[in-house]
């Protein structure tokens, strides 16, 4: 072997170099990208329906194509409902060829236009009745004949039962509005009436007749399976909910317009708070924060109502509200915001009451002191319940202005306010843990000393007697004993150290006051005998306090000592 064969040798190991990999550059879509993009939309179907819905408008009001208005509305009825029928002609056709997206867009459309027609008859209620209501029925059996066909000829399509029942709701409503409208607009004179019967129709339509059929989504299922296809999808029955309730909302506004009523806010009250809780109660939470958001909307529902007119929707939105909470929070005892939000519907309850009803509890009290002395409560009970001592301050500041707020006529008003915040401060302290948070601890005895400071302040002041902090002193120790009783630990001497300082606040001061006053002599012989009771006590106590330091002696050197 020879031993300068280096052909087995391996190469030399190359220096490993940072080679910084070259990122990709994102280059700008060409534009036929964009446009097969839109192309694959198919915008056409859509084009075409609002083409539709824009010559219908053009017609209705182009007097020179025909003269007479009945003439011109039976013929953008015609068009529209021979439209509909090429629609779900159109869409079972693609079905058949597997053109899943194609044919779910023109059910769509179909649905965005299935009440179109009775929103023309609304326009046509104006002119003759008898036209009125054969268009009506011809509308109705149009429309079941259509969606009769789409649940046979489409299987793949997820329309499930409740969704059946939900369109027939909504046709009922759709059909019966503009006769309804009709009959009673023969009562109605005048312009944006606020009484009669055509009135009270017309507020029974938005706040009775449209929350009901939007409460038909509870007969949607809830866990609806889908499948692969785009019509099985499990959206499809909610999206199709939705179309049909907008729709109605636009019939009810068009009638509106054409009857002269006027529209306001308070009216689409009772809407949101039923489209409110119908999505709490059937859209699964699968998070707390989901949870906890799906449960806000629905309070918020009656600041709609919080107008002159609407003042007895919105009491009656809160009281709905305090009964829903009320049974969340009893029902799901996981849903800690529901009792929150239970307290918050009180709040408006209380805020929604009339004034002759609050003027037989307190003359003179207005909403707005109901209002917050609510929500001084809410922040006082649950600062109170809770441990944290940050929140205690919040609490003891809410307390003190409480106690301004309600005796503010009475001298001496501020003393009782500082008060009534340091007793409430000490007694949340007396819950808090002192060996695990020194500085808590600390905090502690900085409000004691703070009070007593405070209460030898107040007992010698104009407006006080030497009684008056006697009242908080004693509160305090009471709760104290109770307290350290109950849990058998007498730990937190500051406390009741500081309780018997502000109760003997008062005839400290007053024996003060006498001291001064008093001849010197007297002084001195008082003095004596006290300082004789002294140093009796200090002799008899002596050996518990005081210990002598004993000397060890050698045995050694006592041994010596005794020869």
């Amino acid at each position: 072997m020879n031993e300068n064969d280096l052909t087995n040798v391996p190469p030399p190991i190359a220096p490993e170099t940072d080679v910084i990999p070259s990122l990709p550059t994102s280059r700008p879509k060409p534009f036929i990208w964009w446009l097969r993009k839109i192309f694959a939309c198919n915008p056409f179907y859509l084009v075409s329906a609002a083409l539709l819905l824009f010559g219908c408008y053009r017609i209705s009001i182009d007097a020179s194509l025909l003269n007479l208005e009945s003439a011109r509305l039976v013929f953008s009825f015609t068009s529209v409902q021979i439209y509909e029928l090429l629609l779900v002609l159109t869409a079972i056709f693609l079905a058949r060829r597997q053109c899943w997206y194609d044919s779910t867009l023109l059910v769509g459309l179909e649905n965005l236009l299935v009440f179109v027609p009775f929103i023309l008859i609304s326009h046509t209620s104006l002119t003759d009745t008898q036209m009125t209501q054969m268009m009506c029925a011809v509308g109705v059996l149009a429309a079941l004949a259509r969606f009769g066909g789409l649940k046979k000829y489409f299987p793949e399509l997820n329309f499930p039962i409740g969704l059946l029942v939900a369109g027939c709701a909504f046709l009922a409503a759709n059909v019966a509005l503009p006769l309804a409208y009709r009959h009673f607009a023969e009562t109605k004179f005048g312009v944006h009436m606020d009484y009669g019967p055509a009135y009270v129709m017309n507020e029974c339509a938005w706040l009775l007749i449209l929350p009901a059929v939007a409460a038909t989504a509870f007969f949607l299922p809830q866990t609806n399976r889908g499948g692969n296809l785009l019509p099985q999808h499990r959206w499809l029955p909610i999206g199709i909910f939705s179309l049909w309730l907008v729709v109605t909302g636009m019939h009810l506004y068009a009638l509106d317009y054409v009857y002269d009523y006027y529209l306001r806010s308070d009216l689409f009250a009772p809407l949101a708070w039923v489209l409110a809780w119908t999505l709490f109660l059937r859209v699964p939470a699968k998070s707390l924060r989901l949870k906890y958001a799906l449960t806000v909307p629905a309070a918020l529902t009656p600041l709609l109502a919080a107008t002159p007119v609407g003042a007895k929707y919105f009491l009656a939105l809160a009281a709905l509200n305090l009964v829903a909470y009320g049974a969340v929070g009893l029902l799901d005892r996981g849903n800690r915001l529901a009792r929150h939000l239970c307290f918050f519907a009180l709040l408006m309850f209380v805020a929604g009451l009339p004034v002759g009803w609050m003027h037989l509890l307190a003359p003179g009290i207005t909403h707005l002191d109901l209002v917050a002395g609510g929500l001084a409560a809410y922040v006082i009970f649950w600062t109170a319940w809770l441990r944290n001592a940050k929140l205690a301050i919040f609490g003891a500041i809410t307390f003190g202005i409480t106690i301004a707020s309600i005796f503010n006529q009475h001298a001496g008003v501020g003393y009782w306010a500082f008060q009534g915040g340091l007793v409430f401060l000490l007694l949340h302290s007396l819950r808090w843990h002192g060996g695990e948070n020194r500085e808590a601890e600390a905090f502690r005895t900085l409000t004691a000393l703070v009070w007593v400071i405070q209460s030898f302040i107040w007992v010698n002041s104009e407006n006080s007697s030497f009684w008056m902090p006697f009242i908080p002193g004693l509160v305090v120790l009471a709760a104290y004993v109770i307290y350290r009783l109950r849990h058998r630990l007498w730990d937190v001497p500051a406390v009741p150290v500081a309780a018997m300082l502000v109760i003997m606040s008062g005839p400290t001061s007053i024996a003060v006051d006498g001291i001064r006053t008093a001849p010197v002599g007297l002084l001195a012989v008082i003095g004596s005998f006290l300082l004789l009771g002294l140093g009796t006590i200090t002799a008899l106590t002596r050996h518990l306090w005081h210990r002598h330091d004993h000397v060890e002696v050698d045995p050694s050197s006592r041994q010596r000592g005794g020869e």
